[in-house]
């Protein structure tokens, strides 16, 4: 989340679960606060040590933050239900966030999506606040009925938070579900919903400064969060823009056409010196037989003995899974995107009636999206 290293700690219903190292800057906060000023200001509490301050302190944020993974949890196994994958859950300084494999596929699956999150919060609420009353009810000590108080008003609060009409907030995912079925232009309704956004963030920081202003500190942790909104709203109309502008253009408008090859019988050693060596690129697409057979890299060639080179052809150590290198010139550019990125090769070969008709390489595709970003409104 913030480039820093996460730790996982299993699954929940199948899906990965892991913690960004900030979380326990907000972990240690969020104890330390219960345990030095929420629950020393309880009348039963008094005369309690510190020992047991710092216990029902950080057992009640740990409880907390497991209503935060239920409210994300919710996310994931409605996204799951209604055709979605979800990549893992991750808990960070500002809360959590579960990760999908991509945006709802209609604005009725993102509000039950949406909702799902906040909802799961109030339920939590209820419970927690039928626990305390009968705790109450039944005369038992503070350090029982005192934390479900406690999560009782939290749930509450970060339900409400969570409903702000402003993308990328759940409330914000629910205008933007509302609004992408009324005009039926998801990156209309995504531009709406991330001004929205980017509004309450900035709000919420303007906030902040005028209570630090008046000698409220409180009020700094109230602007990062803004400033955090605010920020997430204009990286989600962006990213909505890319996607947008990948998933129109065809792959055969920024491919490069008739690119050059190298016959599958020519050596390594020719290879080398013909075009890895005295050409412009690290790999190229092999043909033998008047077919396509795959794609060759530089890293294929190094993984042969250098006294082999003149020996061992160009087939023999291309990569010949042709279902993952090779594309169609009328793929939309954002049906490639996953295809190129990561450990990849870089570069998929584009066919047309059979044959050979271009290559697209990652670059292509960052100067397409930088491109888009520049122009962006």
């Amino acid at each position: 989340m913030f480039d820093v290293p996460t730790v996982k700690i299993g699954r929940v219903f199948g899906i990965p679960v892991e913690i960004d190292l900030s979380w326990f800057v907000i972990f240690g906060l969020v104890s330390f606060s219960l345990a030095t000023t929420v629950f020393p200001q309880i009348e039963a509490s008094r005369g309690a040590s510190a020992w047991v301050y710092g216990s029902v302190g950080a057992i009640t944020a740990l409880l907390f933050f497991a209503s935060i993974l239920a409210h994300e949890l919710c996310h994931s196994l409605v996204a799951r239900a209604t055709g979605g994958g979800v990549e893992r859950i991750t808990l960070f300084i500002f809360g959590g966030v579960a990760q999908m494999d991509d945006e709802p596929e209609s604005a009725g699956r993102e509000f039950l999506m949406a909702a799902a999150g906040p909802g799961m919060n109030l339920v939590i609420s209820a419970v927690a606040f039928g626990g305390y009353s009968l705790a109450l009810a039944q005369g038992a000590p503070w350090w029982i009925w005192a934390p479900l108080e406690y999560l009782s008003g939290i749930n509450v609060l970060v339900a409400l938070f969570n409903l702000l009409p402003g993308f990328p907030l759940d409330g914000g995912r629910v205008l933007r579900s509302m609004l992408w079925g009324a005009t039926g232009d998801l990156l209309k309704a995504t531009r709406w919903a991330s001004r929205a956004g980017q509004f309450i963030g900035w709000g919420m920081v303007t906030m902040a400064v005028l209570g630090v202003v008046q000698g409220d500190v409180g009020y700094i942790w109230f602007g990062l969060v803004g400033w955090f909104v605010a920020n997430l709203a204009g990286q989600a109309y962006r990213q909505q823009l890319l996607r947008a502008r990948a998933q129109a253009v065809r792959v055969i408008d920024i491919m490069t056409p008739a690119p050059e090859y190298v016959p599958g019988d020519a050596t390594l050693d020719a290879l080398v010196h013909d075009r890895l060596l005295g050409g412009r690129h690290s790999r190229y697409p092999v043909i033998h037989e008047g077919s396509i057979v795959g794609l060759v890299t530089l890293a294929d060639v190094k993984a042969v003995d250098r006294a082999d080179w003149p020996y061992v052809r160009t087939i023999d150590v291309t990569n010949r899974d042709l279902g993952a290198l090779v594309v169609s010139q009328d793929a939309s550019v954002a049906s490639v995107i996953p295809r190129l990125a990561g450990d990849s090769p870089g570069a998929l070969i584009v066919a047309g009636d059979g044959r050979l008709a271009g290559i697209i390489t990652r670059a292509d595709v960052i100067a397409l999206l930088k491109d888009s970003v520049q122009s962006a409104p």
